[in-house]
């Protein structure tokens, strides 16, 4: 019977041989290594040749009937190098988008109005908060895959131009919602989650860290909405101001109208278009004038238009409107 030396001995000369040499395991980890950098490769050079396909991520901020989504249907009408098998999607929260198409250019059918709203029966509430968010998400992954077809040379079929949501305000609430109905279990439907003092049987955030699942939820939008941009396609929301905390500056009574969204929104957003009414009054003390005037509060890509303000509609007691747009949305500005 072989002593312990020499089962020492033969173990160790048994994964000797179990053992590449160290050539071989060098040679192995290039050539893997070089697997990888050579698809990484091929991607630098194929990238170098790509120009980004659009730059207009753009957000239009401003209190109800301000010109916002106008504005943004009239570059589509007037865009010259959009073909006729472009088309105009919009996720209308508040029904401003439908409303001003059916108005204005009834016989459009290439502007197409997704309702994003999931409705439910037999609850005290009319909105599926869950469904609604999934169908949100649904909505921009489909225009992606749309987005996609049409870069192929071959492609014939109906294209998207740009996707316009209504009510960035609205899809912040629903996001918030879901946080407190889905992801935290503190109330069980959108009345109870509206309980933000906890004075029902809904129960308050309790943690801040916890807003961070509304916050993750809210931009699932902007990464789609990324992805639109970087395939050509323009992305255009809209939301109304509100007064936040975050605006409020060295006191509540000098706070400021900000854009009503998650407050990390305007560092994701290259373009940022502020909108006003300007009243002017009569000797009667009533409304005889208003001009429409938008500010480019934010213009990542055309520094040029930072804090240039655009006057695109005026209206006058009595006389027909002065309609202007903004041919900054259409003719390449931006």
């Amino acid at each position: 019977m072989p002593g312990f030396g020499a089962v020492a001995k033969q173990d160790k000369m048994d994964k000797e041989a179990q053992t590449p040499p160290r050539e071989n395991q060098q040679a192995q980890k290039t050539v893997e290594g070089e697997n990888v950098f050579s698809a990484l490769s091929k991607e630098r050079e194929q990238l170098k040749s790509t120009r980004p396909r659009s730059h207009q991520f753009i957000a239009l901020a401003g209190h109800d009937g301000t010109a916002k989504s106008a504005v943004v249907l009239d570059a589509y009408k007037k865009d010259p190098h959009r073909t006729e098998k472009d088309e105009l999607w919009s996720m209308d929260f508040d029904t401003g988008i439908m409303m001003l198409h059916d108005a204005i250019y009834p016989e459009d059918r290439t502007i197409v109005n997704f309702d994003p709203w999931v409705m439910q029966v037999g609850e005290r509430t009319a909105n599926d908060y869950p469904g609604t968010h999934k169908r949100v998400l649904d909505i921009a992954k489909y225009a992606i895959d749309v987005a996609q077809k049409q870069l192929d040379p071959e492609y014939d079929g109906q294209r998207i131009w740009g996707l316009l949501v209504s009510g960035i305000d609205y899809w912040d609430q629903v996001c918030v919602n879901n946080m407190r109905i889905t992801d935290l279990g503190l109330a069980k439907d959108g009345i109870e989650a509206a309980d933000i003092r906890g004075a029902g049987e809904a129960s308050r955030v309790d943690k801040q860290w916890d807003w961070a699942m509304r916050k993750t939820r809210f931009h699932q939008l902007t990464f789609l909405c990324q992805k639109l941009v970087k395939l050509g396609v323009r992305v255009y929301w809209e939301t109304h101001l509100k007064k936040t905390n975050y605006s409020w500056g060295d006191g509540e009574k000098n706070s400021k109208w900000r854009p009503d969204w998650e407050k990390s929104t305007g560092n994701r957003l290259p373009t940022i278009l502020m909108c006003e009414r300007v009243d002017t009054l009569g000797d009667d003390g009533e409304v005889a004038r208003s001009e429409f005037v938008i500010t480019f509060e934010k213009s990542k890509t055309a520094p040029d238009l930072l804090m240039q303000r655009r006057t695109v509609l005026i209206t006058k007691a009595g006389e027909k409107a002065e309609w202007r747009g903004l041919p900054e949305l259409y003719d390449g500005s931006l």
